[in-house]
């Protein structure tokens, strides 16, 4: 099996680490903001996964695509913080690796430019 790019691995670990994170929300937020924040985050990943697979035009806009999703996560992640469905060392955790999986998109955002 070949080596999986960084940038999957760390969707992935995020993905491990929020689901369990997500289940412990209130339960009326479980059905609510919880889910929008599990949907959007595996609508990321399916982007990511997406942009894998195509080439050019396809390929940016996968990626763009992606990029909208992961801010939308970040908002709602905060709207939870807010709410104080999670504790502020939590979403620290959760911001650093958004910020990081961010940083890489970005890059290969960027890189497609050229």
């Amino acid at each position: 099996m070949g080596r999986e790019a960084p940038l999957y691995v760390q969707t992935h670990e995020m993905l491990l680490w929020l689901v369990p994170h997500l289940e412990g929300w209130p339960r009326p937020q479980r059905f609510f903001l919880a889910r929008q924040v599990l949907e959007t985050a595996t609508a990321f990943y399916r982007h990511l996964l997406r942009a894998r697979k195509v080439m050019g035009d396809a390929r940016r806009a996968a990626l763009l695509d992606a990029d909208v999703e992961l801010e939308t996560l970040k908002a709602l992640l905060r709207l939870g913080q807010e709410r104080e469905y999670m504790s502020i060392g939590q979403y620290q955790h959760i911001s650093k690796q958004l910020a990081e999986i961010g940083r890489q998109v970005g890059g290969w955002r960027a890189s497609l430019r050229d």
